[in-house]
């Protein structure tokens, strides 16, 4: 087993490639003299923050062709600590992030960056190169599209008018409220009565019959 681990220490190449992986798995960091990571065509959408920290030797790291729309701050400032890797990103559906955007505009790892193209949000007749994303559409993180804003708003006024006639209501029906509070109070003081009255008319047959 020493032997094994050994010699996964060593390893200098994985290829890992078409195996529908969502997540990295946090053990790549234990494979410190890993020089070249190949995950083409995988179906991965996040990457974990330290998937890469310890992979000093890193040459070349591969992630074309999967599912990831925007990287965490955390693995951006993985992949700027590693000084010699070159990374690939292509043909991922990328959102338009402005962390992500403006560290690809500083690095030079990212090979081919000026293809990225980004799939969320759309525009019409409007060029969707990554780093051509401005001020208008980044906030920060990853836009909500304007139909699940529309929906929200739309919400929200809908759950307004419905407080705002269920104000109304009990404004209008106070009094009516209050009688009816009133009358099942007067309801629950004579069932309570009765029972008592019943608990001493029971008590006297009782002490009766006793004698």
């Amino acid at each position: 087993a020493w032997e094994a681990g050994q010699a996964l220490r060593g390893l200098c190449l994985l290829e890992l490639t078409t195996n529908l992986f969502l997540y990295l798995s946090p053990p790549l960091a234990q494979l410190p003299g890993l020089r070249h990571l190949d995950l083409r065509n995988n179906s991965l959408v996040s990457l974990m923050q330290a998937s890469f920290c310890n992979l000093t030797h890193l040459e070349s790291l591969h992630l074309e062709d999967s599912a990831l729309k925007f990287l965490h701050s955390g693995t951006l400032a993985d992949l700027q600590g590693l000084s010699q890797v070159r990374v690939f990103l292509d043909n991922n559906p990328w959102v338009c992030d402005c962390h992500m955007v403006a560290w690809l505009k500083e690095t030079e790892t990212v090979q081919g960056k000026s293809r990225f193209t980004y799939a969320f949000p759309e525009k019409k007749n409007e060029d969707l190169a990554l780093l051509e994303c401005n001020s208008s559409n980044l906030d920060g993180d990853p836009i909500l599209p304007p139909s699940l804003w529309t929906s929200f708003v739309f919400l929200c006024i809908v759950f307004a008018l419905v407080g705002a006639i269920v104000l109304l209501v009990l404004h209008l029906n106070c009094e009516g409220i209050k009688k009816w509070m009133h009358d099942i109070r007067d309801a629950c003081r004579d069932h309570m009565e009765g029972y008592h009255y019943r608990h001493e008319i029971n008590a006297d047959l009782s002490s009766s019959s006793d004698v």
